[in-house]
């Protein structure tokens, strides 16, 4: 009998309006192409895709000409990069300017995937695709997204969050995690690892020995990456092992040895390194104070996970802040 055909290429329409960064679209390419020839055979189709076929003006760069309309591109996916917004304040003015482009966004199928990260999720939420869905975006426009868009289910101490039609990711290079989340879907795991050893992967920051490989942009098996999503999601004084072995229909034992054996830590430890990174980002990249933090993360209390985080570290959470924090 013969083999089944390999599945077709995932088609992703690389989106370019007026003002966007186009630097995350030319890696995502890169990545495409890189799996591509990693497989031997296409794996994600790429196509540069305008609301129309007019040269787009980038932001500080060169005007660059789609190959084809969004509207006639067939694309599975889109990808919508960020654009330059200088404070959380100034949305209506890019919003207003860029109508047209949240409308064409709004016009696709429903089957049609759309990926934004950084502040291009703005105008994912403008189009509407993100209602009453989960999403994250760059820290520092969350009071602002909220107030706007209050019908999305903002999760902004997720890197990454996979609706059913829209998948977003946080940070500038939020393009990373994003093409990482669909290749690991249509590589093998070694496949997927040769591809994060061998390309040149930007990182925000260096990230501390303590949270080493705790991301989904190091982990392979499928399964452990859909636990870290679960382990994100839910309060840190929640998190119990036979709850996750259930979400993910596996038995706790199972999942204990499966864990053990990827990371090298027992299934408790793993799921507190998880949300202790997750504090460590919001240290990080925002000014809430470590009792915000600990509230949002669902941590039974401030000094609970003050007392945490120095144990994993070896730092009180100010002290790491202040080494660590982008500004």
């Amino acid at each position: 009998m013969p083999p089944p055909p390999p599945p077709a290429p995932l088609r992703l329409a690389l989106l370019l309006y007026p003002g966007c960064m186009p630097a995350g679209l030319f890696a995502a390419a890169d990545m495409a192409r890189a799996a591509h020839l990693r497989a031997q055979a296409p794996v994600i189709d790429v196509c540069w895709a305008g609301v129309d076929l007019q040269p787009v003006p980038t932001w500080q760069g060169p005007a660059l000409a789609p190959t084809v309309a969004l509207a006639q591109a067939g694309a599975d996916a889109v990808l919508v990069p960020g654009l330059w917004l200088s404070s959380p304040d100034g949305l209506h003015e890019p919003l207003q300017r860029l109508a047209p482009v949240a409308q064409a966004l709004r016009a696709l199928p429903r089957r049609t995937q759309l990926w934004s990260y950084c502040a291009g999720v703005v105008l994912a939420a403008a189009s509407g695709r993100l209602r009453s869905q989960g999403a994250t975006a760059t820290w520092w426009l969350r009071a602002a997204l909220e107030q706007q868009f209050a019908a999305v289910d903002w999760r902004f101490d997720e890197p990454l969050v996979a609706g059913p039609t829209a998948t977003t990711a946080a940070g500038a290079n939020g393009y990373l995690p994003l093409m990482l989340h669909a290749l690991a879907a249509r590589l093998p795991p070694q496949a997927l690892t040769d591809l994060q050893e061998l390309l040149m992967l930007p990182r925000p920051r260096t990230a501390h020995p303590a949270f080493a490989g705790h991301d989904l942009m190091t982990t392979a098996d499928a399964d452990l990456r859909r636990a870290m999503l679960w382990v994100q999601r839910s309060p840190a004084s929640h998190l119990r092992l036979p709850l996750l072995a259930t979400a993910l229909g596996l038995s706790p034992r199972t999942l204990a040895r499966r864990v053990q054996a990827h990371t090298g830590l027992s299934a408790a430890h793993w799921m507190r390194r998880i949300k202790l990174r997750q504090a460590s980002e919001a240290l990080c990249d925002t000014d809430r104070p470590l009792k915000r933090i600990a509230e949002d993360l669902g941590f039974a209390s401030e000094a609970g996970l003050h007392r945490a985080f120095r144990h994993a570290t070896g730092q009180t959470p100010l002290a790491y802040r202040m080494a660590h924090g982008a500004r």
